[in-house]
C-alpha cells in the first residue's frame, strides 16, 4: 500500500468550486466555497515556464499536494495557497492513489502576466 513520503500535511489550503451562469449566452465564472472550505496538505512547487503571449510575458507556475482524499476536488476546483486571494491556483489533474480514498495527489497550475 502507499504511503505518502511526508511528516505532515502543514500547507493551509482553501477548496473553491466553479459556478458558471449563463449572461446574454456566454458563461458568467464566479467561485464558492467548499462545504470544507480549509483544508492542510503538503505543497511541492514545481517550478514555472515563462512564454510571451501576444507581446505579453506569461509565467505558469505549477505545484503537486499530497493530501487527504476528499471527493469535492475535481478538475473545476480552485484552490487559494495559505488562504490568501492573490495565490489562486487552477486544478489540472486530481489522482486517488491506489483508487483507495485514502491519499490523493493533485496537480495545479497559476497563470500570472509579467
Amino acid at each position: 500500500m502507499w504511503k505518502p513520503g511526508v511528516q505532515q500535511f502543514s500547507t493551509q489550503i482553501r477548496v473553491q468550486h466553479r459556478q458558471e451562469t449563463k449572461v446574454n449566452g456566454a458563461p458568467d465564472i464566479s467561485y464558492v466555497d467548499a462545504d470544507i472550505p480549509l483544508g492542510l496538505c503538503n505543497w511541492k512547487g514545481r517550478g514555472g515556464s515563462e512564454s510571451v503571449t501576444a507581446g505579453t510575458v506569461v509565467v505558469a507556475d505549477t505545484a503537486e499536494l499530497t493530501m487527504w482524499y476528499r471527493p469535492d476536488i475535481t478538475e473545476k476546483t480552485r484552490m487559494l495557497l495559505h488562504d490568501d486571494v492573490k495565490l489562486p491556483y487552477e486544478v489540472t489533474n486530481v489522482e486517488n492513489v491506489e483508487m483507495r480514498n485514502q491519499f490523493m495527489i493533485v496537480k495545479v497550475k497559476r497563470v500570472v502576466n509579467g
